[in-house]
């Protein structure tokens, strides 16, 4: 399938917040990185919540990219996560085109530590 027509789709199916409330993570960062979250867009459903994180770099990195944003799906009974989508943008603040993404969510959650950018939306967006 075309690349183009992939983006399309997943654009009209997984919306991105375009004026996010962007609230700034803290936990555990790496040098050069900024993470945010915005706690006002979240999916619920049951015991899941789905949140769009938007990771940002001081440098380019490989790929040509300066930003990231990734919608993660949280199981808030198990404390577990999972990335759904990643949109690749050339620019820190991710409000260029898309220059590059990755659809094909994980399958496998994944454990987080309770210092991380994860924990940290966990708590906020599970307490609701």
């Amino acid at each position: 399938m075309n690349k183009y027509v992939l983006v399309f789709l997943m654009m009209t199916v997984v919306p991105v917040p375009a004026h996010a409330a962007w609230e700034r993570l803290d936990a555990n960062l790496e040098k050069g990185e900024t993470h945010f979250f915005d706690p006002e867009i979240v999916r619920k459903d049951n015991h899941y919540r789905k949140v769009w994180v938007l990771s940002s770099y001081d440098a380019e990195r490989a790929g040509g990219y300066r930003s990231v944003k990734t919608f993660y799906e949280f199981d808030c009974q198990q404390i577990k996560a999972r990335s759904q989508t990643m949109l690749l943008y050339p620019d820190s603040k991710a409000l260029g085109k898309v220059i590059g993404a990755h659809h094909e969510g994980a399958k496998e959650w994944f454990d987080f530590s309770s210092d991380s950018i994860f924990a940290q939306i966990s708590d906020t967006i599970c307490s609701e």
